[in-house]
């Protein structure tokens, strides 16, 4: 049984200066190399918080999407997908914000399609990370 709530934890440290890296890990798991990305006028040598945000979505639905499957016996051969998002000024925010997410997602020799079809759509719906955040949101599936 699940038990909520649960807590995740991820630590960093970085140095001054704008143009230098830094990592950023979990637990025992290998540290990810960051830094601020070449549109804000870093280095880009990185992951950048906003590719990590993307990927926090996208690595989502495929965990969800994983799990569903597993539970309803749908096997597939692969999932795949990307994430774009949108950053943008936000007036009603005074600032800059993610104003959009499209996340694109592709399941490979679903034995069944139709309840694979199913499966992404309540991945899309549970998804924790795409639920916690308030910019628009367009999903795209394509299952075969």
């Amino acid at each position: 049984m699940i038990k909520f709530p649960m807590k995740f934890e991820t630590a960093a440290s970085a140095r001054s200066g704008i143009q230098s890296s830094w990592s950023t890990h979990s637990g025992s798991l290998p540290p990810i190399a960051c830094a601020i990305p070449l549109e804000f006028n870093g280095p880009g040598n990185g992951y950048s918080p906003e590719d990590l945000f993307g990927a926090s979505i996208l690595n989502c639905l495929i965990a969800i999407f994983k799990v569903y499957a597993e539970k309803q016996q749908v096997a597939f051969s692969e999932i795949k997908g990307k994430v774009v998002l949108t950053v943008d000024r936000s007036p009603a925010e005074n600032g800059i914000s993610v104003t959009h997410v499209e996340a694109y997602l592709e399941v490979s020799g679903a034995s069944d399609i139709e309840k694979a079809k199913k499966l992404m759509n309540g991945a899309v719906k549970d998804c924790i990370i795409s639920n916690s955040i308030k910019a628009g949101k367009t999903f795209h599936i394509i299952v075969h």
